[in-house]
């Protein structure tokens, strides 16, 4: 069995994941400094907080999902082309992931990977059911599963939207269909416009405070915090609308700016690299936080955008030697089972 040669990425796809990415630790680091992390009591804070729920929270992993079935698509098609067992790869490329999964869980518990290969193994029997039927049901689930704020119930029918892109091949087009993508845009822009404004209202003035063990929070803080889970919950409702926008605003952007977003387009590209990557600095971090310190939300945002730049640099430079990121190399490897040059 030969392996898939992707000499022809398409970097919207990469640029789209990179982007994704970007979001994943400003939300993974509440879990891994969970018993550190908190509100300082500025303003400031309370709005950065808000933020985060506002834009990042299940906006980021409704991307990754997506382009998660998007890939099962990619891979299966190209492989389909260059094997004669292209579903036995597949099967392959997910006990790899799931296994990778399960040692990541370790340190990060409720990652997504080993659900990922799970659900993959799933959808994958979606590869020959029409594309119409992938797409309504893909949309169908996402409206369900968004509607009844159920975050578990989104990554399968996001990941068959994917699959129904794919199989429409609506990113091989892109550029010439810029004129819909632009209505999508402009719509999304709008609907989110009014939902920022919506959300930012009905986000508590004091903000979500956290638990800290010893210290017992007043009926105030109790009010306030029950209110904001009430806003974080409506704000996951409408999460899949910011994610249309984010992603609409980036294929009008790939063609124009291609070479200023191309660190961003290696960050995508190296994503089960950089994935780990993010958890593993943010838990070595966390190692040495001392357990009475609070670390508000904006150092923790601050500490998380230096995570990111500091990655995107890397991988920019990784690439220019090497055609995979590490662990991006071992999968394909493992995927095919065989020893594959990784040197440029």
């Amino acid at each position: 069995m030969e392996p898939v040669i992707n000499e022809n990425r398409i970097n919207v796809i990469d640029l789209m994941r990179g982007f994704a990415l970007m979001g994943l630790p400003f939300v993974n680091v509440l879990a891994f400094w969970s018993s550190n992390i908190n509100l300082s009591g500025t303003q400031e804070d309370i709005w950065v907080q808000r933020f985060l729920y506002l834009f990042v929270e299940g906006r980021f992993y409704a991307i990754f999902s997506f382009l998660f079935g998007l890939g099962i698509w990619i891979f299966l098609s190209r492989a389909k082309e260059k094997n004669d067992r292209p579903y036995t790869l597949f099967i392959r490329r997910m006990l790899i992931l799931g296994l990778v999964g399960a040692i990541h869980n370790l340190i990060n518990p409720g990652e997504a990977l080993l659900l990922y290969a799970i659900l993959g193994m799933l959808v994958v029997f979606f590869d020959k059911v029409p594309k119409q039927i992938n797409l309504i049901l893909g949309i169908a689930g996402v409206i369900i599963g968004s509607f009844f704020g159920a975050k578990l119930l989104l990554p399968v029918p996001l990941m068959l939207l994917g699959l129904a892109f794919g199989q429409y091949r609506v990113f091989q087009s892109y550029i010439k269909r810029r004129k819909t993508w632009m209505i999508v845009a402009v719509l999304s822009f709008v609907v989110t416009s009014i939902l920022v404004a919506f959300l930012w209202k009905k986000a508590p003035v004091d903000g979500l405070v956290n638990y800290m063990e010893g210290v017992e929070l007043t009926e105030a803080q109790v009010l306030s915090n029950r209110a904001f889970y009430d806003f974080a919950n409506l704000s996951l409702t409408f999460a899949p609308i910011f994610s249309v926008f984010y992603v609409s605003c980036l294929v009008l952007l790939e063609p124009l700016v291609k070479k200023l977003l191309s660190p961003l387009n290696a960050f995508g590209r190296m994503a089960f690299t950089n994935y780990i990557g993010q958890s593993v600095i943010l838990v070595i971090i966390a190692m040495f936080i001392p357990g009475e310190t609070i670390v508000s939300y904006s150092v923790a945002t601050i500490v998380c955008s230096l995570v990111v730049v500091v990655q995107i640099i890397s991988s920019s430079l990784w690439l220019r030697f090497f055609k995979y990121g590490p662990i991006e190399w071992l999968w394909r490897c493992g995927t095919y089972w065989k020893w594959l040059p990784i040197r440029k």
